[in-house]
């Protein structure tokens, strides 16, 4: 996710988090899901423990409906696995967890359809963290949706993401390996290893350069952005391009935020 960079991501706002919204339906999605009848407003949250830092935050849940909705919020640990998929847990198992210094308030509401309401986010407890903690709030509804002689209610979810990231703390990362087995439809592909070994949340893009011998550029591609955990790996594959028979070597370059950009190469032979 290299030389360090004290900077803060900026908050992501504006934007729901589809990738932690969850309908279920009570065992029976084969059915089509009820459309969601909230929303919020922020997708990731940024809190600073230190004493001039940002220590309370807020997000606006709004009812998009015409019938009053019962929301529920509540804080859950979270991480990613290293292909980039969500890991929920309950509050307070995870080692990166923020549940002793983060408070929610209000934890239930019952909002008429049209209206808005705004949920704190505190930080208690936490000046001497040293370290980044995440967690994530959910804001829970349920719908009840007839059928033909059935009824079935969908649990819907939305996360809203916080971290609370102490003053210090670093943007260092480093591809840790690339290697570049066949794919499966005889095209080869090449999956990049990232590290993020600093303190903060990163978010990567970049572009692999593919050389001939020469050293000139034979082809280009970019690598989409991916956000990576402090301490986390993350594994991303690319297939290359279709390249003239030759041999080449595969230059990742990978731009975290920080100081320097990430780099790895790795030879490749196209038959």
């Amino acid at each position: 996710m290299r030389a360090c960079d004290g900077a803060r991501p900026a908050t992501r706002r504006g934007s729901l988090l589809t990738l932690a919204a969850l309908a279920i339906g009570a065992g029976l999605l084969a059915h089509r899901p009820a459309a969601a009848q909230v929303s919020v407003d922020e997708a990731e949250l940024f809190l600073d423990p230190s004493g001039s830092g940002r220590r309370v935050g807020s997000f606006d849940i709004t009812n998009e409906g015409s019938d009053v909705a019962q929301v529920n919020i509540y804080l859950s640990d979270w991480d990613r696995q290293d292909n980039g998929e969500h890991r929920f847990a309950p509050s307070g198992t995870m080692p990166n967890s923020c549940a002793p210094h983060v408070r929610l308030f209000p934890q239930s509401l019952r909002l008429q359809g049209g209206r808005r309401q705004a949920v704190r986010v505190e930080l208690t407890g936490a000046d001497s963290l040293t370290s980044a903690c995440w967690s994530i709030a959910f804001v829970e509804t349920s719908a009840l949706q007839k059928g033909t002689g059935r009824q079935v209610t969908y649990v819907t979810r939305l996360g809203v993401k916080i971290y609370v990231l102490p003053p210090g703390l670093t943007k260092e990362g480093e591809v840790e390996d690339i290697v570049a087995p066949p794919g499966d439809s005889g095209r080869t592909r090449l999956t990049i290893t990232f590290h993020d070994v600093g303190g903060l949340p990163l978010r990567v893009r970049g572009t692999i350069e593919y050389r001939r011998p020469d050293n000139s550029v034979a082809a280009t591609d970019s690598v989409a952005e991916f956000p990576v955990l402090p301490g986390a790996r993350r594994r991303v594959a690319i297939t290359v391009p279709r390249l003239a028979r030759g041999s080449y070597v595969a230059l990742a370059l990978l731009d975290y935020g920080g100081a320097e950009i990430a780099a790895a190469q790795i030879p490749v032979r196209v038959p």
